[in-house]
């Protein structure tokens, strides 16, 4: 009976003891999600990405959540509220991490080179950061640059190797590029935050601010140099007459519609909208130049857009999470993203890659960003106030120009209330 019961014994410790090697060598699966992963320019990137990254990390699996984008957000908001978010997203961050959605990642990149923490910006990394902490690692964004239509510069009689660098310049060049069923350029007045956007880009070329440094007040036009850049720009549709008909509904796709069909000679975008220009009118490739944004001081910033990699609160393996972030930030996926779709590198050290100074266009763009705010604005309730509260003043602006002060004056009220109520 002992011999039986020894036999048994070890039997059912050999038997564990391989269930237990065996689960030991399960690898660690991580979800992924962000909305961009369904769309058709980034699937060779990410599912490169993937490859390498597990065959170096043969412990860890990478499992990608395919989301409409416009089941992003409530299909996390559902899972994170379940505490099963996918451990890796790519969401609102301000948003998120406001209602602890997050997990703040410092750590880890404290922990890091000093040449990787220092291949973002100060600036960059703030759109990542809620109450003082890091949130996520900007990995990808859009930035913005005056981008321009050779031809018909040249017709106007202008010299695309001397593109404007003031207000002033560029308002002249704007007179010459509008004739006969053609405009300079379009102002953006539309429901979507692009309204938002290229607004605040006028307003730092100023030196204005649209809000204070902790984003408790608005200053439109408690700003004096921030109403002057809004009655600049809204001038050129207005005032001007050098921008396209119907301001208040051209929005992204307008926009770049018209620059394709050669029916506006600039656009203020980013680095994408050239891709959908060539998409548009193949005619067009080659046929553009960029430049910096015409500014009225010195060393002001442009925009760029940020996406950053965030890791979920409920993650429960945040260092393999980390580990993904860090090599899909690496430089040579910020590069191939750029190249393949068209998304521009947020790290500020990659102006010298072989890869990007092959391409001008590419290499302009990447320049231009070195000197880069990030937006979204880091506030909860940004969306909210970009794609509505500021394109309603916008429009309204637009439409009563002799009452833009007091509308933007409105709007300063408005959105600090809204803000202190945060």
């Amino acid at each position: 009976m002992r011999t039986t019961n020894t036999l048994a014994s070890l039997a059912a410790a050999t038997l564990c003891a391989t269930l237990g090697s065996a689960i030991a060598q399960q690898p660690i699966v991580l979800q992924w999600q962000t909305a961009n992963l369904t769309e058709k320019q980034y699937e060779p990137i990410w599912k490169a990405t993937i490859a390498e990254f597990e065959a170096a990390n043969p412990g860890i699996k990478i499992e990608p959540v395919l989301v409409a984008r416009k089941d992003h957000w409530t299909k996390f908001v559902a899972a994170a509220l379940a505490k099963q978010a996918p451990c890796i997203v790519s969401v609102d961050l301000a948003t998120a991490a406001y209602n602890g959605y997050l997990m703040p990642i410092d750590k880890f990149l404290q922990a890091e080179p000093a040449d990787f923490r220092g291949a973002w910006s100060a600036d960059m990394l703030s759109a990542a950061k809620w109450k003082g902490k890091l949130y996520g690692l900007p990995i990808w964004g859009g930035t913005y640059a005056e981008i321009y239509n050779r031809d018909l510069v040249v017709k106007a009689g202008l010299d695309p190797a001397k593109p404007p660098k003031t207000w002033n310049e560029y308002l002249s060049w704007s007179k010459k590029l509008t004739g006969d069923g053609t405009w300079a350029t379009a102002v953006l007045g539309g429901k979507t935050d692009t309204t938002a956007r290229v607004l605040l880009t006028w307003i730092w070329s100023n030196g204005g601010e649209a809000f204070n440094a902790d984003m408790t007040e608005a200053t439109f036009a408690k700003n004096a140099k921030s109403l002057e850049a809004i009655k600049f720009y809204l001038g050129l549709a207005g005032k001007q007459g050098v921008a396209a008909p119907a301001p208040t509904t051209t929005n992204y796709l307008e926009q770049t519609n018209m620059f394709a069909q050669g029916k506006i000679a600039t656009m203020r975008n980013a680095y994408w909208a050239v891709a959908k220009v060539n998409d548009d009118n193949p005619a067009m490739k080659g046929n553009m130049f960029v430049a910096p944004i015409p500014t009225n001081v010195a060393n002001a910033p442009t925009m760029s857009t940020m996406s950053a990699a965030s890791i979920s609160a409920n993650c429960a393996h945040p260092d393999a999470a980390w580990k993904f972030i860090k090599f899909d930030a690496g430089k040579k996926w910020s590069v191939q993203r750029a190249l393949v779709a068209n998304w521009m590198p947020l790290r500020n050290d990659l102006a010298n890659d072989p890869a990007v100074k092959a391409d001008p266009l590419l290499a302009q763009f990447v320049q231009i960003g070195t000197n880069a705010r990030s937006y979204p604005l880091p506030s909860p309730i940004w969306a909210e106030i970009a794609a509505g509260d500021i394109v309603d003043a916008v429009q309204r602006a637009l439409l009563q120009p002799e009452k833009t002060d007091e509308i933007f004056r409105d709007l300063d009220t408005r959105l600090t209330k809204k803000l202190r109520d945060v």
